[in-house]
């Protein structure tokens, strides 16, 4: 079964993932799995209408968040590259369409040949996985209970917090938070945190101590990271890539 597959014949009756934006100045956004469902049909929809083709890439510039997930899943169900991009990034990646951070679409004059070897995600750094690869990278780290909340210190333009808290959430039914400040940290007490090597002992600290989880690190933890992890009791896993 394919990932899309999955996604579909899942949620939200088995598998439910949703994303909680907590942003300074508005009020929680909360997107369950019908939501993100839903908001990627209309994304492929919007892609689909200027004619972008299976393989061709799609720049995503918008911040973290519902729409950022809802696009991820939109180039899922098209076939097209998601290649994640910060704000006013000029991309290596040469995408064919961008979808800047205000949302607005532009569709863009590109030479080069669509992707081969059905790649979703790719990266300014050359790194590219297929949606199998994705579920490869994520397959030995331990599965959470089914809406386990997940809050991600790793930037979602860049590998780790894309695979270790996005597709994670996404494929295990997690509630991924997203802008959380140190006191909403403390207060929701994540079950998985996916940080940045080294980052590790400062995310536990804002944690309550009773709390316990799972820690994932991509590429590798820090020695910090090892020491933060048993001393409070978590489980620690590194994403191999």
């Amino acid at each position: 079964m394919s990932a899309l597959d999955r996604f579909h014949a899942s949620w939200p009756r088995g598998v439910a993932p949703s994303v909680v934006e907590h942003y300074a100045g508005a009020a929680d956004h909360v997107a369950p799995a019908m939501t993100l469902w839903s908001g990627a049909e209309r994304v492929a929809a919007l892609l689909a209408s200027h004619g972008l083709q299976p393989g061709e890439r799609v720049g995503c510039a918008l911040p973290p968040g519902v729409r950022w997930t809802q696009t991820l899943v939109a180039c899922l169900m098209r076939g097209l590259v998601f290649c994640p991009l910060r704000p006013g990034q000029a991309s290596a990646a040469a995408p064919r369409a961008l979808i800047d951070e205000t949302g607005a679409f532009t569709k863009r004059p590109c030479d080069r040949a669509p992707d081969e070897g059905g790649v979703l995600v790719r990266f300014d750094d050359g790194q590219a996985w297929s949606a199998d690869q994705l579920d490869a990278l994520i397959a030995d780290v331990p599965t959470p209970r089914p809406g386990a909340r997940i809050a991600s210190d790793a930037s979602w333009v860049e590998p780790a917090g894309l695979v270790g808290a996005v597709w994670f959430s996404l494929s295990y039914g997690g509630e991924l938070h997203v802008g959380l400040t140190d006191e909403e940290l403390h207060r929701l007490g994540p079950e998985v945190v996916c940080a940045r090597p080294g980052r590790l002992a400062e995310l536990l600290e804002s944690l309550p101590t009773a709390v316990s989880g799972l820690a994932v690190i991509g590429p590798a933890p820090a020695p910090g990271d090892v020491e933060a992890a048993q001393r409070r009791g978590w489980a620690l896993a590194s994403l191999p890539f």
